[in-house]
Order: C-alpha cells, then structure tokens, then sequence
C-alpha cells in the first residue's frame, strides 16, 4: 500500500468536502461545491474525479481563509473519516496527525494550481497531470553502444544475492486475524479471527500481512546457504506497512534489527543498500530543501542509514549519504555499484509539489558519477527501489534519467531495483530513439513480505566477473522461494527451493536489454510462454487463475 498516506488524507479531505452537515457554519461553500459532492459518500474512499479533488482542496483554502487552524482542520477531517467509516478511528487518528501538517504545509507554499496537484499527486482526470519541466545538461560524446555478451561458460561467475521489500513487522502475532479492517493485519490489537476464519501462522500469512522477525531470520540464513553471495544488494522497504503508527524511532528500529541479521548471515560479504519509500515516516515524505528552513528535514533518516550502512561503504560516501540517500563505491577493480535514491521521483512525494528540479542534485551527481566511471575504465551496477518509467516515478525525473543511462549506456551492465512486490524486469530505451533502442535492463525480483498475497522469495544472479576480461553482464538468474502453506502445517519448516533460471525458462543466454527486448517480443506472440512468465510474475505456488493478468 504505497499510497496509504497520501489517499488517506486526500480522501478525509474529499469527504470533508462533501460533507454540509457536519461542518461549522462559518465554513461557507462560497462556490456551490458541496452540494456537487454530496452524492459520492458512498464512493470508495480512494478514487476521486478531479473535479471531486478540486472542489476538497478548495474548500480547504475556504476554512483557511476563514481562520481555520491546521489543528481544526485535521480535527475535522477525523472525524469525518470516523463519521463515514473509511478506516477504522485509530487510523484515522494517527495517520492526520502524522502526515496533516506536512501535507498542509505543502499545499500552502506549492505554487501549482488545484489542477495539477490532483492530476499529478492523486493521478486523477485532470487536464495537468504533469509538474513543471526541466532539463539537465548531458555530456555529448556517446560512443558507439556495446552491451557485451560473454561467450560461455566464462572463465568465472561472480554470484549476486538481491533481497528487497523485506518488510519485517516486529509487532507480527500468530493466531491473530489475517483478513481485519486495518490497512495491515496480522496483529492481535487489529483482531483476532472468528469461527471458521483464517488465523495468522507461525511463518507468516498470505494476506495482509508483513513477515515477523523469525521468518526474516530464517530467508536469511537459507538465503546464506543457498546464495553463495559474493556480493549482497538490498533494495529498500524494511520497515512493515503499518504507516498510519510509523514514527522515525520505529522505522530505524526495524531498518537496523534487519541489517543486522544481514550483517549476521553474510559476515565479510560487502552488502549495498538503496532507500525506499517505506524508509521514512510519513510514508512517501522525503522533504526536499525548500522546506528546510520551516523545520522539515531528513537528516534524522540520513545520519541513521549513514551510520547502518558505515560497516560496509568507506567514509567518503557518507557525505552524499547525508545529503540526499544516495552514493557510489567500487568494490573491486573495474565495478562501480552506484544506489540512487528514488523517493526524489515518487509521484507520491507530496514535498516536490515544492520542488521537483532535482531537488538535491542527485542527477546532476550521476552524470558526474558515470562520466568518471567511464574515464576510467570501469563499468557500472545501478541500485535503487522505484523503478524508473513505472507508474509511481514522476514521469519528468524518468524522461532525464532514461537519457543519462541512454548516454553512459555502455558502461551500465545492471540494474537493481524493487518496490512492487512482483518478479519481473522492466526496460529503458533511448528517448532520442522515440524509445525503440534498449539500453538497460532493470531486475525486479519478488519481495520477502508475504504483502501482496504471495510466497517470500529472494534472487541470485550469476554474473560474468573474476578474470581479466570480466565484463559484469547478468548471464542468468535464480529465483527461490517457500510454500508458506505447507511450512504453516503442523512441525513444517520453510524451505527456500529453486523457482526458476532465466536462461532456462526464458531461453536467454544473459540478460542483455538486446536480448530482453527480444524476449518482450515473444512474449507477446508465445501464450505458454507469457503464462509461465505470468506465474513468476506472481510469485504463486500452484497454478494462477486465469484472470490473474
């Protein structure tokens, strides 16, 4: 649930909206707004029509301009939320007075009209659904594009285990209910289950649900066993989606209790991370400087990861670390692992509302950083946690950061990358190309939360690495997970077992944008083999239904 806190509030403020009755007589609908609102109570509390978003945001200037504290206003929208049963009261409670004053704050120095911030934030009908555009200057000089496909078997491999989207919750109670009318179930203060109603287990549930810590322990230590890491990339999302009861203590707690168990399994094995929207509490919030001086900053989140990560990275990433959440290391001659931090293209991100061009210089950080990379030789793997052209990246920051990858094309040998819970693999292709030439493959393996209806599950990849020629091409994946139905029986134990390979269910030699762009393409003409693709995609144990894409 990536947007809960973003729904969540534009939602009480549409039912606010809506709502005449309820509301003090000095809150005048000055415009005939109200009553238009009226008829969508009984609507589902996430989907709005822009005019529907308009009119709330409208009536939001109303109150303020009639005196309305940021206080009343967030009293208010609780108890509309209470009154007309969106979420139950505590998460009503919690998540205003976590997320409202941030919320507010944007809304009141953002200097886009109501249009765009319902087209761009909500993604609702709107005419502007776009931020303002900007550009970044990109070194010329391409040259000539090569991906290099290595003639195997190569001399050696080098094995690269990719856990994301771990989602360890520490409050996790078995017994508890697994299907509740909270955003996130499987804890007894969110209800236990009635007769005949599916109960939470030891190793976790298929529901709404996060894993609890001893499931994390035990995907660690058989992902040690089974990985044979030499290198370890974490793609963000630690912390469970219980966002409405987030605090920053709590979010660091549960980042830190997994990397160490991280640190605990893969002892001397260099582990790299990348943030994810999860990361911080108010979910999705990562506060751009504009909003420094009022009091909001990320540097609680920042110095916390810094100080996590320092085992594994050198000091001199710290500085980048504490500007922004992102950074660049070399852990052996010839490869530079690069992790960006997303959260400044999440079109959920309610603080680029105040400022989207790039905000702390991370792009412009990534030219700087790719374009040493090439002067020197060296080839590059790219971490991060919201894939780049999906749904969730503002579709600006995406267009500048497919064209630095189009340019440093030939240095790029992979992409790492997670959030949305699925085994998949998305594409980059050059916009100067009107987006037909591939340059990048992006992995998305499944995530370790069972969040999503799904079995835990984590990847490997065997890389082209170790000798001289070494060329870091992803020559082929291996995707393990567990039936946490049967490990949930009576003296059952989970048992990560291999899934998949890529080369063998795809018929791939390596994972090659080339080759990937050639797979997309039979995809679309082979029914057996998009259906095979779609039970990995998945993740499920037994066959899917048919209706499952």
């Amino acid at each position: 649930m990536p947007g809960l806190a973003l729904t969540f509030l534009i939602s009480t403020l549409c039912v606010l909206s809506r709502s005449v009755a309820g509301a003090p007589s000095h809150w005048e609908d000055t415009d005939g707004a109200l009553p238009l609102l009226r008829y969508s109570l009984k609507r589902a509390a996430v989907e709005y029509t822009c005019l529907e978003c308009k009119a709330a945001a409208a009536v939001l200037d109303t109150m303020m301009a009639a005196g309305a504290s940021a206080m009343e206003i967030e009293d208010f929208a609780i108890q509309e939320c209470i009154t007309f049963d969106l979420f139950p009261a505590d998460v009503c409670s919690e998540m205003v007075y976590l997320a409202g004053g941030e919320v507010l704050y944007v809304l009141n120095n953002t200097k886009y009209n109501y249009d765009t911030i319902c087209g761009w934030l909500l993604g609702a009908d709107c005419h502007n659904t776009e931020l303002d555009p900007w550009s970044l200057s990109i070194p010329g000089g391409k040259p000539e594009p090569f991906y290099p496909e290595p003639q195997q078997p190569t001399p050696s491999v080098v094995r690269i285990l990719h856990l994301s989207d771990l989602h360890v919750d520490l409050q996790y109670d078995e017994g508890s209910a697994v299907n509740c009318d909270h955003p996130l179930c499987c804890r007894h203060a969110f209800g236990d289950p009635g007769p005949g109603e599916e109960a939470a287990g030891h190793w976790g549930a298929l529901g709404e649900c996060d894993i609890p810590l001893h499931t994390l322990d035990d995907l660690l230590a058989q992902a040690a066993t089974l990985s044979d890491a030499d290198l370890v990339y974490v793609t963000g999302d630690l912390p469970p989606h219980d966002v409405w009861a987030q605090s920053h203590e709590s979010n660091l707690l549960a980042i830190n209790v997994t990397l160490e168990l991280i640190k605990k399994y893969f002892p001397g094995i260099p582990v790299y991370n990348s943030l994810g929207n999860h990361a911080s509490a108010p979910v999705n919030s990562f506060v751009v400087p504009a909003g420094y001086e009022s009091g909001f900053n990320m540097e609680w989140l920042y110095e916390g990861v810094a100080e996590m990560w320092a085992p594994w990275l050198p000091e001199d990433t710290m500085d980048t670390i504490r500007l922004g959440g992102f950074f660049s290391h070399s852990p052996v001659p010839g490869l530079r692992v690069v992790s960006v931090n997303t959260n400044y293209c999440n079109s959920q991100n309610w603080w680029l509302l105040m400022e989207n061009n790039d905000p702390v210089g991370e792009l412009q950080w990534l030219v700087d950083t790719l374009a040493a990379a090439e002067a020197a030789g060296e080839v590059v793997h790219i971490l991060g946690h919201i894939p780049p052209g999906g749904g969730d990246c503002d579709h600006i920051w995406s267009h500048i950061f497919s064209q630095i990858i189009a340019r440093y094309e030939s240095i790029i040998r992979g992409m790492f990358y997670g959030h949305n819970h699925k085994d998949q693999w998305h594409l980059l292709y050059d916009p100067a190309t009107n987006y037909t030439h591939p340059t990048a493959t992006v992995l998305i393996p499944g995530a370790g939360t069972t969040e999503g209806l799904h079995a835990p599950a984590f990847r490997v990849y065997i890389v082209d690495a170790g000798h001289d020629n070494a060329t870091w091409t992803v020559l082929d994946t291996e995707t393990y997970d567990m039936n946490l139905t049967l490990a949930n029986q009576e003296g059952g134990q989970p048992e990560y077992t291999l899934r998949y390979t890529a080369q063998e269910t795809y018929g791939l030699t390596c994972l090659s944008p080339t080759q990937m762009d050639e797979l997309v393409i039979r995809l679309a003409t082979d029914d057996a083999l998009f259906y095979e693709y779609m039970r990995n995609y998945n993740n499920y144990q037994a066959e899917p239904p048919l209706n499952c894409y």
